[in-house]
């Protein structure tokens, strides 16, 4: 229910509205003044510069604000009660950064309506090494951040729709890296030593007694340990091996930094 509450408040934007800034490419539109309609982008200044109005000071205004003032002023001397709409085409002035496991990290310029996999596309896509989940870093008007944490293979390979979330401007998508763990075996076995494993998978003691080359002929397979450390205090899992091949016991699941003994 609560992941489910985060996805809806990410949809809508966190609550905010977004401001005009340098960059940004705006759509004016005025019943009956045909003359006023068009695109105009927000020069350096933070203004804009349209026909019977000359340069208007629109950094920081929403589109609402600006519809308002655009309004007023015609209201003054051109038309009763004119109808304005104002859209955003471009948001330039908060680019969407893209970081981590992606082909092209880097900003790409905002357009509206646009969502997760579009950005994803944008830069590439992820790389081979990209880990299981994505984050996507969004800050409030008042500068406060909020982030959700977005499965990756149910987003791309599962396709399960209420993950790919809409994106807004100035919007941070971080791919971490998968960094792989390590186990450590020692004892019995044909390749003793540090193994390597990605944290996308399940490890279990079968798949790391395999790529340490399985057991020599004098490992007492009924005895072996596996050893865990947490704040500073060992566990020992006394397993058999033998139980677990035969399908009488489960497979044993290995964390990060586990210490396997076949005696």
């Amino acid at each position: 229910m609560l992941f489910l509450t985060l996805i809806l408040a990410f949809q809508t934007g966190t609550g905010q509205e977004f401001t005009l800034g340098a960059g940004d490419v705006l759509e004016v539109q005025v019943l009956n003044l045909e003359e006023v309609n068009g695109e105009y982008q927000v020069d350096n200044l933070g203004t804009i510069t349209l026909p019977y109005l000359n340069q208007l000071q629109v950094r920081n205004m929403t589109t609402r604000e600006l519809q308002s003032l655009i309004a007023d002023r015609l209201a003054d001397k051109y038309l009763n009660n004119p109808q304005v709409i104002v859209k955003v085409k471009q948001q330039r002035s908060r680019p969407v950064s893209v970081i981590g496991a992606v082909t092209r990290p880097g900003q790409i310029t905002f357009t509206y309506d646009i969502d997760l996999l579009h950005v994803l596309s944008q830069v590439g896509g992820v790389t081979e090494n990209a880990g299981d989940k994505l984050l996507v870093i969004r800050k409030s008007g008042s500068g406060v951040g909020a982030t959700l944490e977005i499965n990756l293979h149910k987003l791309l390979y599962e396709g399960l729709p209420h993950l790919n979330i809409p994106i807004f401007p100035g919007d941070t998508i971080n791919v971490p890296l998968d960094i792989p763990f390590s186990v450590y075996v020692t004892g019995e076995v044909v390749k003793p030593g540090e193994l390597k494993f990605s944290r996308r998978d399940r490890v279990t003691l079968l798949q790391v007694i395999a790529k340490a080359g399985g057991m020599t002929d004098y490992a007492r397979a009924k005895k072996v340990v596996v050893k865990r450390e947490s704040e500073g205090i060992f566990t020992e899992f006394k397993l058999n091996v033998k139980d677990i091949k035969s399908g009488k016991e489960p497979d044993f699941t290995i964390e990060p930094n586990d210490i396997v003994i076949v005696p």
